[in-house]
């Protein structure tokens, strides 16, 4: 039993992932979209709030935890594994790190700090307000991409090492 825990672990890392694109794909598909249909200010403010209160949640926790994981994972399965197991860790840390951790911290959050520094009701906010909504929303898509696409490949890790345990 205690031999299973990479197939534990790949199980843990595609929940996690499908979860965290669920969230991604919830607020690109209505989240994001009626807070840009509401009168900027409300949705600016809204936004900044929300951006305030995620930074403390384990979803966040989730986006950095997953990212570690899958690069230890995939050093681990180089070592570890052969064949198509090994490049199949290798090609979740490939597909998550970049869509996912680094879109984060290289894209959205940069947006969301400078809509933090606004007054939601300046007309500069109002400006911005425009570009934010769309280009975080299509950042936010790759997001969302990337996630469900590290959650499929970890669920085929995970068939990968079950099948390999039963023969």
């Amino acid at each position: 039993m205690l031999q299973d825990w990479p197939i534990y672990l790949a199980l843990f890392l595609a929940l996690w992932s499908a979860a965290i694109g669920g969230v991604f794909s919830a607020f690109s598909e209505f989240i994001m979209a009626a807070l840009l249909r509401t009168h900027s200010e409300g949705g600016i403010e809204a936004m900044q709030q929300i951006n305030r209160t995620v930074i403390k949640t384990q979803f966040v926790a989730g986006i950095l935890a997953i990212a570690g994981l899958s690069i230890a994972f995939a050093v681990y399965g180089q070592y570890a594994f052969a064949g198509a197991v090994a490049w199949s860790l290798m090609l979740a840390a490939i597909v998550y790190v970049p869509s996912v951790f680094l879109m984060t911290i290289a894209g959205n959050v940069p947006m969301n700090n400078k809509l933090e520094r606004l007054d939601h009701t300046s007309g500069e906010a109002k400006a911005y307000w425009l570009i934010y909504g769309r280009v975080w929303t299509r950042l936010n898509h790759v997001r969302t991409l990337g996630s469900v696409a590290t959650a499929v490949i970890y669920l085929v890790v995970a068939v990968q090492l079950i099948s390999s345990a039963h023969t």
